[in-house]
């Protein structure tokens, strides 16, 4: 039997859409600080501060990028590939996660999925849970994320979909996520 192609998700801007009538910038802004172009994301650290990440991730606030879900379930029925998520939410959002996978229909599109329950940074997350993965595909919206995983790892298609993609520099740029696989 051949080996099975391992593609690995983000899900905030690849899968789960922001919160309507806020902007990327502003929603980069609090999880990034005011520093856009360094690696460092907050970590929220009073217990307001996480109730109020808490419902921004609210089920009803993160409607789903239908066209990227359905690219999902079509893989997953694919005997070629298995499917994994690779994200850097952080321990408190792992309700809002299950549920949220759970009523877009997908929880079970995944082989396993991988939450950042330790609370790392982001970066460093998936850079630790690519290392153990050995995913051949990688697709996240974070061009910063996605150009510093490209240069730890070369042997992995890293991608980066999102509305201003043409930002990465090591990570090759795709429109939609059936770009994968072409």
């Amino acid at each position: 039997m051949a080996r099975k192609i391992k593609i690995a998700f983000d899900l905030d801007g690849i899968l789960i859409d922001k919160p309507p009538f806020i902007s990327k910038g502003l929603l980069e802004w609090l999880f990034k600080g005011s520093d856009g172009e360094r690696l460092h994301y907050r970590f929220p650290k009073t217990k307001l501060e996480q109730l109020v990440r808490k419902l921004s991730h609210f089920y009803l606030f993160r409607p789903a990028i239908k066209e990227n879900i359905e690219v999902v379930k079509r893989l997953a029925k694919d005997k070629r590939y298995e499917l994994y998520v690779v994200s850097g939410r952080y321990s408190f959002l792992e309700k809002e996660t299950y549920n949220w996978l759970k009523r877009a229909g997908i929880k079970n599109c995944f082989k396993k999925i991988f939450l950042n329950l330790g609370d790392s940074q982001p970066h460093l997350y998936k850079e630790q849970t690519l290392a153990f993965l050995k995913p051949d595909i990688f697709i996240d919206d974070d061009d910063l994320i996605a150009d510093f995983l490209a240069g730890k790892f070369p042997e992995v298609k890293i991608f980066c979909c999102f509305d201003r993609g043409e930002k990465c520099r090591k990570a090759k740029f795709i429109n939609q996520l059936t770009e994968i696989t072409s």
